[in-house]
This record gives structure tokens, sequence and C-alpha cells, in this order.
């Protein structure tokens, strides 16, 4: 037997209008007429015919999604949070990495293109414009900011939870607190920097300006600059890292040197993984809230795609307080008292 959009709607109890606005994406429909047409069309195994509607509508169903770097798990979280929330409209997700290289930006974006995709999904690469992006086809920017792309951006509360972590610190003791920034190329790599060291100064511990070092959001600039601050004969008694590779760079270099974490020195990231929770000893982080991120996303593409126009998105973090937060070292007093 055939499911038609009539069958769909008369489970749903809508109108016939209503239940193809919402399948098709064409047009408005309240929230509970959709949750419940949505809900009739999976009962009875209904699908849009994507060529038949894409004739009709020059649309495809389908968009594309660019992330930095796949092996980045925070990144694989968000590609999956976005897929399944797209999923759930009928909607195609064609997705690409570019290992956190500038240069393979234009080119990525250009294959997305050529899929004929109803819109993009980017996480830019630094502040370069988004070339092979054409003019109009809708685009939201996810994470980070490119002031020249002129699209809306969807990304955590960057500042917000860099000045939580550090008031966490100095509240436990510390403060002699080293930076492993993000790059300064991307604006979330700036706006934790920027708000970790202003609010150590607003604290009154500014960081030595060689414990401030900057990464690439990889493991391996983790490792070199963790290395870097362990070397120094006055090294800090906290380090909070920029991203969760950088971070697990950081535990790598530790346990290579015998430093233990969460006795020696204190180790928290800015985001999260599943594994934090289990290593020795588990890492304080900052928690971005991926799901919401993923969804904003898609909800403010696709009101670009119906030719609405949507705000940026600034999405909460929250703080999870774990074992890897050491007492500070005598030092650090002798040190703040100077």
């Amino acid at each position: 037997m055939v499911v038609t959009i009539r069958d769909v709607a008369r489970r749903a109890g809508v109108g016939q209008a209503t239940a193809s606005r919402v399948l098709t994406g064409s047009g408005p429909a309240s929230a509970g007429a959709r949750e419940r047409v949505l809900a009739a069309a999976h009962e009875l195994g209904y699908s849009v015919n994507r060529v038949a509607r894409s004739l009709r509508t020059s649309r495809t169903d389908t968009i594309g999604l660019l992330i930095s770097d796949v092996r980045n798990p925070f990144f694989g979280e968000l590609a999956h949070a976005i897929d399944h929330a797209a999923a759930q409209h009928g909607i195609a997700v064609i997705t690409t990495s570019t290992d956190e290289r500038a240069d393979r930006q234009a080119s990525a974006l250009e294959a997305l293109v050529r899929q004929q995709v109803d819109g993009l999904l980017v996480v830019p690469q630094g502040g370069a414009p988004l070339a092979g992006v054409p003019s109009g086809l809708p685009l939201v920017l996810i994470d980070r900011r490119v002031e020249a792309a002129g699209a809306p951006v969807v990304q955590s509360d960057n500042a917000g939870g860099a000045r939580t972590m550090v008031d966490h610190l100095v509240d436990v003791g510390h403060r002699d607190i080293a930076v492993i920034s993000g790059p300064q190329s991307t604006s979330t790599g700036r706006e934790r920097q920027q708000a970790i060291v202003g609010r150590l100064r607003e604290r009154g511990c500014p960081p030595r300006p060689e414990w401030v070092l900057e990464g690439d959001f990889q493991l391996a600039s983790g490792r070199a600059a963790a290395s870097r601050l362990m070397s120094r004969a006055h090294r800090p008694t906290a380090v909070f890292a920029g991203d969760n590779l950088m971070t697990v760079g950081a535990l790598i270099e530790a346990r290579e040197r015998g430093v233990k974490i969460g006795r020696d020195m204190a180790l928290v990231s800015f985001d999260d993984t599943d594994w934090f929770p289990v290593v020795d000893p588990p890492v304080t982080a900052v928690v971005q809230d991926v799901p919401s991120l993923g969804a904003s996303a898609l909800s403010a593409l696709q009101a670009l795609v119906a030719g609405e126009t949507t705000p940026d998105v600034v999405v909460p973090t929250s703080l999870v307080v774990r074992g890897s937060c050491a007492l500070p070292r005598p030092t650090s007093a002798a040190r703040s008292a100077s």
C-alpha cells in the first residue's frame, strides 16, 4: 500500500496543506501541528518524494556541513547533533573536514556547493573570507565568527565559560595560572584567551607573559606548550588549555615527565570529552552544550532557506569540577605576596 500525504494528514488530524508544509518545509505550521504530522509520517512510514519536490521548489533537502577537524571529539559530536536534528526534518547532511587548515577551506566549500545543497553550516578556518560560497546561498557559521561573511553565528559562550573556570581556579587558591590558547587567527581562540587573561587580571593574578602560549586546537600543540611550561624552573601551579585535544596533549606530556596532575599541577580544559571523567584524575572542564549548538545551527539555516532572517545565537556553557585541580604549591603564595 502506498502511503500518501492525505493519509498522513488524516492520521495527524490536520489539513492536507498543513501536512504538506510540514513535510516539505515549504511554509509555516504550529509546533503542535508539526509534531503530530511528523509522528504520523513516522508511524505510517511516509517519506517525501525528494525528486518531485526538488522539481517543484528547486530544493534538494540536502545541506552541507564543513567542520574543522574530524578527529576532534567536539566536532564529531557536533556533526552527530546536526545530523540527528536534520534527520527529524527529512534533511540529509553532507559533511567534510578541513583538518584545521585554511588552505583547504575554499576547495571544501566548492565541493559542497557542487552537490546543490540548500545551504551551508560552516566552522570557518581563520578570519579569511569564505571563498567558494555563492552569493545568496544560505550560510550559518558555527563556533567561529568571520565578520566579512555577514552570516549569523551560533557559538558557545566562550567568554562566560572561560571566566567561570578562572574563578574556580582562583577560588581554590591558584595564583600562578598559565594558558594554552587556541589559534588567535580564530575568533574562538581570541575570545577564550582574552577572557581568561582579562579575568586573571581582575582577580589580581595576571599571568606571566611566558605563561600565555598559543596552540592550534590540536594535540601536538598542547603537548609542545605543556613541555615549555613544565621545563621552567618556576612553573605555574595550574594550566588552562583552550580545547580538549590540547588538554590531552598536556596530559601526555605530564605523564612523560612524571608530573602528577591533581597533585603537582592542576590541568583544566575548555570543552569536555567522554573520557575526561574516567582518566586519572578526572579532568575539570568547561562543558559546551553540543546538542543545542547543533539544533540551533540547523534552525537558523532553515530560517534562511525559507527566506527569513535569524539572529546570532550564544549557547550557555557549564562547569564540571573533577579531580584535576591540584592545590597550589607554597611557592604560589610567596609570589602573590611579593
